[in-house]
């Protein structure tokens, strides 16, 4: 195990009196322009297009859909929906009863009091005054002053509203889950249920012109009427897919799209509908076009675009979205990451831009290890291990060809080092590995992680709570007491005694006697937690499940949850100095990790 840090006295005293007083900001490296879901797109002006999504997400394009830049949203609350009446003015809703408002066409923007803590789903404004939002728990809310004071008219149920539109000042008409559809027509004073047969579950009424709207929802639903509502018909669409949004250029040509990426296109007015294929799997939450040109968006960071009026779609989002499983930096400059792909990321600048070396796109690479700038090795599926001479610009096999997949790789210099996978299978070389000698200590086990704490010092952790130790440079292997049975995932030393574990259920163990030993300590989660790393013996670092994020400045005695900023799975860490950090995980997330002091 080589260690890249600044000495631990001056570090840890930085860290240590720093934390609590230390402001957290995280920044999107991969994929870009961010790596959560995409919620909403509205279009300003024809070139001029917003989208609004999780975390407190905008982003905003000027050249029709191209390149897309970060907006100062001043929250991290997810944002479901949005509404804009010109270039200029615009509003966006969402969890917490978020309301937030913009007037210089969603550079920036200020959270309004909407006087209600639900989600609020859907927002509609007709001009920069008038305004309607609904939500869960039948949130009705309504404004005559461009927002700054919300009138509550929640109706009495407790149903999730899902839309919201009016044909003029008194008629209007809201969705909700389970075939719900309400109508007024006193501006809002009262609303009735509308008795519909509907084969399904609406999820959004799109209007077409004054008389013709539409409904889609679950398991392919789709609904036309062409007298403002007055009677229905149920359009046949060939799927079982669920639709979440739809737009029309005109009264022939439009789009629904749904999950599992599906997009739907019709030229004849709805009456008949045919597939194009969208290019990726991920739900599409919304869709937009001006001309021929078309943006449709949705979760993992997906922004597609198209010139050819929907036949064909590309995506603009930049970088892999390839799952990414391990990382490791030696300074704030220099890492790199592995993906599922047989792809390795090296960086130069602190992941502000990424080279992409394709080692091998038939083998996933599940683990990286580095000795110094120029020695890397990278170990996967099928008994593969690959080497680096030159920090990952070139790359030579070492061994190939078995029948079981590697999890994890370290080397504790140049020349000794391990690697573990399934079947209990461990590697082990002391000649950089030209030669591995591989032996199965662990007779049906999962290994998932080594770490070579020194030539002859190594743990293994694994399934069901196995931990192995060598004090012999892997001569032989001995199991220790395992204070647990669940998955373990990750081990992380920072010297020949101090060291951690994390795992499945939120299991975090430490040993202060090089591996002998284990005590529980107390994450205050349940959420698998699969990568740790420490730079020093104090301050230390977890990532997990759902985008978790555990830090600790004491050691491991206290965890601190950060704030989350994603939702994708976070597989693995690397923190080289106190308050600098990368995490990596689904999706091709890269998220770089900053303390500053406020």
């Amino acid at each position: 195990m080589i260690r890249f840090a600044l000495p631990f006295v001056f570090v840890s005293f930085l860290l240590t009196s720093a934390f609590t007083s230390s402001a957290q900001t995280w920044t999107w490296q991969n994929p870009l322009p961010h790596g959560n879901a995409n919620m909403s797109v509205q279009r300003p002006e024809p070139n001029h297009i917003i989208i609004v999504g999780e975390f407190g997400i905008i982003i905003r394009s000027t050249d029709g859909g191209l390149t897309w830049n970060m907006c100062k949203s001043n929250t991290d609350k997810t944002f479901h929906d949005q509404s804009f009446v010109d270039a200029e003015y615009g509003w966006a809703c969402g969890n917490d009863g978020i309301i937030s408002h913009t007037t210089d066409g969603g550079l920036t923007w200020h959270r309004q009091k909407s006087g209600v803590n639900k989600r609020v789903y859907a927002i509609n404004f007709f001009n920069r005054n008038v305004g309607w939002a609904v939500g869960v728990g039948g949130t009705v809310l309504h404004t005559t002053d461009g927002g700054q004071t919300w009138i509550n008219k929640s109706i009495p149920n407790r149903d999730f509203l899902r839309s919201i539109y009016f044909d003029d000042d008194k008629r209007g008409w809201i969705m909700g889950w389970n075939g719900l559809i309400l109508e007024t027509t006193n501006g809002g004073d009262s609303w009735i249920r509308v008795g519909m047969d509907i084969p399904g579950s609406p999820e959004y009424i799109y209007y077409v012109d004054d008389n013709i709207r539409f409904i889609c929802g679950q398991n392919g639903l789709l609904l036309k009427t062409t007298d403002r509502g007055e009677t229905w018909k149920n359009i046949a669409t060939r799927t079982i897919a669920t639709f979440i949004s739809m737009f029309f250029i005109d009264t022939k040509t439009g789009w629904v799209v749904g999950k599992g990426g599906v997009i739907l296109k019709t030229t004849d007015g709805g009456e008949k509908w045919y597939r194009v294929d969208s290019g990726t799997s991920e739900d599409l939450m919304d869709i937009s076009f001006e001309g021929s040109t078309g943006v449709a968006l949705g979760v993992g960071g997906t922004i597609l675009r198209s010139t050819d009026l929907g036949e064909t779609w590309v995506s603009v989002v930049k970088g892999t979205t390839e799952t990414l499983y391990n990382t490791i930096f030696i300074d704030t400059r220099t890492g790199w990451v592995v993906s599922r792909r047989g792809d390795i990321l090296r960086t130069q600048d602190g992941g502000n831009s990424w080279t992409t070396s394709h080692v091998d796109q038939n083998a996933t690479i599940y683990s990286i290890a580095v000795s110094d700038r120029n020695n890397v090795w990278a170990a996967g599926d099928l008994g593969y291990i690959v080497h680096s001479q030159d920090g990952g610009v070139t790359w030579t096999a070492q061994l190939t060809g078995k029948n079981w997949q590697w999890n994890s790789i370290d080397f504790a210099d140049n020349q000794v080092g391990g690697v573990v996978g399934e079947g209990g299978h461990v590697g082990w070389t002391t000649d950089g590995g030209l030669s591995w000698n591989v032996s199965e200590i662990a007779h049906g086990s999962t290994l998932y992680s080594i770490e070579v704490v020194s030539p002859l010092h190594a743990v293994i952790v694994g399934a069901t709570g196995k931990i192995l130790l060598t004090r012999d440079g892997g001569q032989t292997w001995n199991e220790a007491p395992s204070p647990t049975k669940v998955n373990l995932f990750d081990t992380e030393f920072i010297d020949d005694q101090d060291g951690w574990i994390v795992g499945y259920g939120g299991t975090i163990l430490k040993t202060t006697d090089g591996g002998e030993t284990w005590q529980q300590q107390r994450s205050g989660i349940f959420l698998p937690l699969h990568g740790v790393d420490f730079p020093d013996p104090m301050n230390g670092i977890v990532v997990g499940k759902d985008g978790t994020v555990l830090r600790t400045t004491n050691g491991g005695l206290t965890w601190t949850m950060l704030k989350r900023v994603t939702l994708n799975n976070l597989i693995g860490v690397s923190m080289p100095e106190n308050g600098s950090a990368w995490v990596v995980g689904q999706k091709g997330t890269i998220l770089r990790y900053q303390e500053t002091s406020k």
